[in-house]
């Protein structure tokens, strides 16, 4: 299980550590890709088969094959090296637009780990802790 958030820099070739309490649940590697909403999302291996047949599983009309290509085709199969850190192809930078040398937001998500510009990240998380905070609210039946 994924858990917890961690600020590090993307290093000058790219790579980024992923949290030491992480690395023991990745054994075989793992496969990073785009996430809906501009994040690098990290999955073990057995995770993003499960994904994978979720997607296959999708309706193949023009939409569900688009989907499919954005999801395998920006996907990349990885080994974190010795220092536990990752080589994120510049591709998939870009679009998650980690620039070198910048700081990077870490984060699990239970069964998946997700990469996010800083800045990006802050202002999702803003939102979501208001909706969190209203959503809790909601569905306490004490309020």
């Amino acid at each position: 299980m994924f858990l917890g958030e961690n600020r590090h820099n993307v290093d000058g070739k790219g790579r980024i550590v992923l949290p030491r309490r992480y690395r023991p649940q990745l054994p075989e590697g793992c496969v990073v890709t785009k996430g809906r909403d501009g994040q690098l999302m990290i999955y073990p291996p057995t995770v993003y088969e499960a994904r994978a047949q979720e997607v296959m599983g999708r309706t193949q009309d023009k939409a569900g094959r688009r989907f499919a290509r954005t999801f395998f085709a920006a996907a990349d199969e990885l080994e974190p090296d010795s220092a536990g850190r990752l080589l994120i192809r510049e591709e998939l930078r870009q679009f998650a637009e980690l620039a070198l040398g910048s700081e990077a937001v870490v984060i699990g998500v239970f069964d998946h780990i997700e990469v996010w510009n800083t800045d990006r990240y802050d202002a999702q998380i803003e939102l979501a802790e208001e909706e969190y905070m209203a959503d809790d609210e909601e569905d306490d039946p004490r309020h």
